[in-house]
């Protein structure tokens, strides 16, 4: 059993697996049955939601006996003890389970007596938030065995800091290509429409596809240009570094290729994330994209989608229903998922005064639960 993390040759061949997901939900039940292989029998999950890009995982998971599933779907989710503490970290962060919930704690609940116990006793391991706010909440992680704890928890941990970015990313890539109705335009009419540029180059920067939007970004040149021999380069310079930078790991044949980078686009000085990752049409049973000459090695995916101007003060939701300052604070703390004793310990005050303080936001703004609130607040910053 593995006392360290994953080889190089294993964490390659799940960033594939990871990426050609993108194109593919039912590729991550792929990759978690391979992630619980290489781990020495880590019982591996994915699960939540991304509203905008119409994604739901349910509870996605490898290890576990589909029994278990079916009673954690039906009822156990909603009293696992470890949900409220991991919820309450940043995204990104690596999260033991005694951080979640400390086994003192744990093993006095119903969960772990019913549905925890029964498995071996899978009370260790831990995971990570890969998304945290009010229209997608996606959460990574794994359960071992108490008697496998000290053998496999700390080599789990590392697997997982080495395994989050690389989901993080995919599901931004994932969130642009639902909104250009991939399923619609792109694998069914070769065409796909929307404000997000969509490439495909091969390892020397010739262009192989590109959506409307790219070829309108190629056209008025701020962003990208072409050198009229087919190939695509970067106006930014550092972008045009870090596009070099994966060119040339694709002509090296390095497994692992993923870049991301924020660039501004003269003269309207509207900020774009521009996304590079390897695409592998070996993994794709059909492309779903209309290569051209019968091309097939591997090439470089790259989004580029517009950044919504936010309000990060707040100043919209004041003035659109008279909120307060701390009124205000009080709503963008919700939609960015604090707890109401996070916000008071950050704004010094009493619980007490931060409840009343929701109370007033929520119904200057006409809704009844905290989630409308979110969602209200999330489409004020981007008005």
């Amino acid at each position: 059993m593995p006392d360290d993390p994953i080889s190089l040759a294993d964490h390659a061949h799940l960033t594939r697996l990871i990426y050609a997901a993108v194109f593919d939900q039912n590729g991550w039940q792929s990759f978690l049955e391979e992630l619980t292989r290489v781990t020495g029998g880590v019982r591996t999950h994915l699960f939540g939601y991304d509203i905008p890009a119409g994604l739901s995982l349910g509870l996605t998971a490898a290890g576990y006996e589909p029994g278990y599933i079916e009673s954690y779907n039906r009822y156990y989710g909603e009293i696992n003890s470890w949900a409220p503490g991991f919820a309450a970290h940043k995204s990104g962060i690596v999260i033991p389970s005694q951080r979640m919930c400390s086994k003192q704690t744990l093993f006095g609940t119903e969960f772990y007596n019913d549905w925890v116990r029964p498995q071996e006793d899978v009370a260790a391991g831990g995971g990570a938030l890969i998304f945290k706010d009010a229209t997608r909440m996606i959460a990574f992680g794994g359960n071992i065995r108490l008697k496998d704890e000290e053998k496999l928890e700390a080599a789990w941990l590392q697997t997982v800091g080495l395994i989050t970015p690389h989901l993080q990313q995919a599901f931004e890539i994932s969130r642009v290509l639902a909104g250009q109705s991939l399923e619609k335009d792109l694998l069914l009419d070769g065409t796909v429409t929307g404000n997000a540029g969509i490439m495909l180059l091969a390892e020397n920067g010739f262009l192989l596809y590109a959506n409307p939007t790219a070829l309108k970004l190629l056209q008025e040149g701020n962003i990208l240009r072409d050198d009229h021999a087919g190939r695509v380069h970067f106006q930014d310079p550092e972008a045009a570094e870090k596009l070099a930078h994966c060119q040339l790991a694709l002509m090296t044949g390095r497994s692992t290729v993923s870049s991301r980078i924020r660039v501004q686009a003269p003269p309207d000085g509207l900020d774009y994330m521009c996304r590079m990752v390897v695409f592998e049409p070996e993994m794709h049973a059909v492309s779903p994209f209309p290569l051209s000459l019968g091309y097939w090695r591997r090439a470089l995916l790259v989004t580029i989608s517009p950044i919504r101007n936010a309000d990060p003060n707040g100043h919209i939701l004041r003035k659109r229903y008279g909120l307060t300052e701390a009124e205000t604070a009080i709503a963008m703390g919700i939609a960015n998922g604090n707890r109401l004793n996070e916000l008071a310990d950050e704004r010094g005050v009493s619980i007490y005064t931060i409840r009343n303080q929701l109370k007033a936001a929520m119904q200057k703004t006409g809704v009844s639960r905290q989630s409308e609130l979110a969602v209200l607040v999330t489409k004020a910053r981007h008005a």
